[in-house]
């Protein structure tokens, strides 16, 4: 099914408009499959690639700057000779122009985004106060910040929807693009923080480091230093001390933060109990997790709740 609406484009900045189209593929039921369009037919679009199957192979040689996200199943990606396994919280950051090739392993959702070169740069140089263009980042995969995991998911439920709103899709949409951009800021710093001469050493130790990242967001409270050293294929002293000069702080330490990050994010989004979010954080008591959370946000989580 196809359906174009003429209606406002979104407008960013003097003289740029951008429409959105959805396109949402269903390798198992083809008659399910739906494409949308808002704006304006000359508009360049964001773009929503929400495909659904068995297995897909596939891929594209010059893409726009694009985020991949597995919702269900597993997806192997391959970029420029480096594969990259996407499940769970895992996403692929890929830089505007940066072929790939891409195959779902079994019944899977992909959830991928595409921003128009404008859209991207016009972000960047918001963020930045800047006039430059949004520079390429280290490509790599680990878990976003629970910001953009959250405007991701909702963004996901109004796609889907039997009508989306159109409202709520553009909006989401700059929000979405504007945590990518923070994403690939941070990114960049990492890179830049790296104790290691050659740029293509840094941004493969970048690699490293966040495979022992999303294993740290994935295990959870049950993480241990073993464990993301072996995600990291490195040596437990040689990912304390590269950890340490990326982020600021240790592996374990810093996967504690991830964990009260997700608790914040869904304090102030969800109605999931206090005590849910606590256990879901690691936390077998209330006490402990209001007292870690004091200390990392200065206030309780009741207080954020209750200010939301």
């Amino acid at each position: 099914m196809s359906l174009f609406v003429t209606s406002p484009s979104i407008v960013y900045g003097v003289g740029m408009e951008f429409g959105i189209r959805i396109d949402q593929p269903n390798l198992d039921e083809p008659g399910a499959s739906r494409r949308l369009h808002y704006g304006r037919p000359a508009a360049p679009s964001m773009v929503i690639l929400n495909g659904t199957g068995s297995g897909f192979d596939g891929g594209s040689e010059s893409p726009e700057l694009s985020l991949k996200w597995m919702p269900r199943g597993i997806a192997d990606y391959r970029s420029e000779g480096r594969a990259y396994r996407l499940s769970g919280s895992a996403q692929l950051l890929l830089n505007r122009g940066q072929p790939y090739r891409l195959n779902m392993r079994g019944a899977s959702e992909s959830f991928v985004l595409f921003f128009p070169r404008a859209a991207a740069d016009a972000a960047w140089q918001a963020q930045t106060g800047t006039g430059e263009n949004l520079p390429e980042v280290p490509t790599a995969a680990g878990p976003s910040p629970a910001n953009l995991q959250s405007h991701l998911a909702v963004l996901r439920a109004e796609a889907r929807a039997p009508k989306p709103d159109e409202n709520r899709l553009q909006e989401t949409c700059w929000a979405v693009l504007a945590e990518i951009v923070s994403l690939a800021m941070t990114r960049r710093g990492l890179a830049m923080r790296i104790p290691a001469a050659r740029r293509a050493t840094r941004e493969e130790l970048v690699r490293r480091l966040l495979r022992a990242q999303t294993y740290l967001a994935e295990v959870g409270a049950k993480a241990t230093l073993a464990g993301a050293a072996e995600a990291a294929a490195l040596s437990p002293f040689h990912l304390v001390r590269l950890f340490t000069a990326a982020f600021g702080e240790t592996p374990l330490a810093h996967g504690t933060g991830l964990r009260l990050e997700r608790a914040h994010c869904e304090l102030a989004n969800t109605r999931r109990s206090v005590a849910e979010i606590a256990e879901a954080a690691g936390y077998e008591s209330r006490t402990a997790f209001d007292r870690a959370f004091a200390r990392r946000y200065g206030a309780t989580p009741g207080a954020v709740r209750a200010a939301r």
